[in-house]
């Protein structure tokens, strides 16, 4: 058996300074511990106001994004449109040749035939006078 040996007074004294100074690291700990906590909730106050105020912006931009997007399919369809009228067989009013007022009343294509042009045979090749003419490779190969 082990015997209990009674504590010197030294000793005794030495335990309760140790004890004293480890409960006020112990309360100094905690007090850090409380004040880290209101800090921390004050910074999650800070991003929940900021993250509210980011969300509150970016459903003004989709907002924006929507309308810009809506009128860009209608400008589409307005150009897809003029392009398929394009392939019938009228055209678009605004891609028809200009004709002078004199003629606006005739139909077209109901042109008399005193308005064709008859052209002759040197009219047909604009280039019959001229000679041909040799090929860079050949002015250089000769």
């Amino acid at each position: 058996m082990t015997a209990v040996v009674p504590l010197s007074e030294d000793a005794s004294l030495r335990l309760a300074d140790q004890l004293q100074v480890l409960s006020q690291v112990a309360e100094a700990l905690t007090y850090r511990l409380l004040e880290l906590e209101e800090r921390l909730e004050g910074q999650d106050e800070r991003i929940g106001e900021r993250l509210q105020q980011a969300a509150g912006l970016e459903a003004a931009h989709g907002v924006a994004m929507d309308q810009r997007l809506g009128d860009t399919e209608e400008r589409l369809a307005r150009i897809e449109a003029a392009l398929r009228g394009l392939d019938r067989s009228g055209g678009s009013r605004h891609l028809q040749a200009v004709q002078p007022p004199a003629l606006q009343q005739e139909l077209p294509g109901s042109l008399s035939e005193e308005a064709s042009f008859d052209l002759g045979p040197e009219d047909t090749d604009p280039f019959l006078d001229e000679e041909e003419q040799p090929f860079m490779d050949e002015l250089i190969a000769g």
